[in-house]
């Protein structure tokens, strides 16, 4: 009785912390057998985070979910970085807590130290991709080609399927900070 009881001022303590905008840690829990939960956001560190939406918001029509800044001295202790703000916009798609994109952007940072952006068109050795599933690939790629991202394969199949009267399609680009990108999109089985 009093766990029960515990939880619901728990769960009850949660939502007041996230409608009055506290940041809360995910709720999707670890399953068992792990030691980790499933991947709760994927944090992009941006150059601009302005130019960043053009691509998470504006062409893969994510939702802005969190916008903050924080000049918290405790954000720069987890950073390992000294007197910086951070602007935090957290992206998702659909009402899920986990499989979200954040875009944070240092504040008061000398640009010329940051490195420019790789626009290699095939990837390297510690790259990182994010993944997305999608059901208009050939309309993003359009999008993509005509705001200049640097598009490193086509839609394309990439495992041929007798069993599929439409094949699954797959394609690879970088964004404006380099960040791989890879979109998926499912194919359809013969008589469905």
């Amino acid at each position: 009785m009093l766990l029960r009881l515990l939880s619901a001022v728990a769960v009850l303590m949660l939502g007041t912390l996230m409608t009055a905008g506290a940041q809360t840690p995910p709720t999707n829990p670890v399953p068992p057998g792990f030691i980790v939960a499933p991947m709760a956001r994927a944090t992009i560190f941006v150059r601009n985070q302005d130019e960043s939406l053009k691509l998470y918001r504006d062409i893969l029509g994510l939702r802005v979910r969190r916008d903050s800044r924080f000049d918290d001295q405790r954000f720069n202790q987890v950073q390992g970085t000294k007197n910086l703000g951070i602007k935090v916009k957290i992206l998702q798609s659909g009402d899920v807590v986990y499989g979200n994109v954040g875009l944070f952007e240092l504040q008061g940072d000398d640009r010329r130290q940051t490195p420019p952006a790789l626009r290699k068109t095939s990837v390297v050795t510690g790259d990182i991709a994010v993944v997305f599933i999608t059901t208009d690939i050939m309309g993003i790629t359009a999008k993509l080609k005509a705001a200049g991202y640097a598009i490193i394969s086509e839609p394309m199949v990439l495992f041929p399927n007798d069993a599929m009267e439409v094949q699954p399609l797959e394609m690879l680009f970088r964004d404006s900070d380099g960040i791989l990108v890879n979109l998926i999109q499912a194919g359809r089985k013969k008589g469905e």
